[in-house]
């Protein structure tokens, strides 16, 4: 008989009072191969990354699109490597 885990289906890996980056810090993580959320974001599947030469946005549905970056997100200061 099979019983059902006590975890949940879905850990939450963002932690809320990690140290956040501006953009350009959160840029030069990207550049490094690294991926970078912005806390603002409602969801922890969303985050930034370098996908070949184009800066890119990993969305919940799973697919990659081009960031086209606001003013929002230049200004930011809420950015966390993931």
């Amino acid at each position: 008989m099979e019983t059902q885990s006590p975890l949940p289906d879905k850990i939450h890996l963002i932690p809320s009072k990690a140290p956040t980056l501006s953009f350009s810090e959160a840029i030069e993580y990207i550049i490094k191969g690294e991926k970078v959320h912005k806390l603002e974001w409602n969801n922890e599947e969303l985050y930034g990354f370098l996908n070949g030469d184009i800066l890119s946005i990993h969305k919940p549905d799973g697919k990659n699109y081009q960031w086209i970056i606001s003013k929002g997100d230049l200004l930011g200061n809420d950015y966390i490597v993931i």
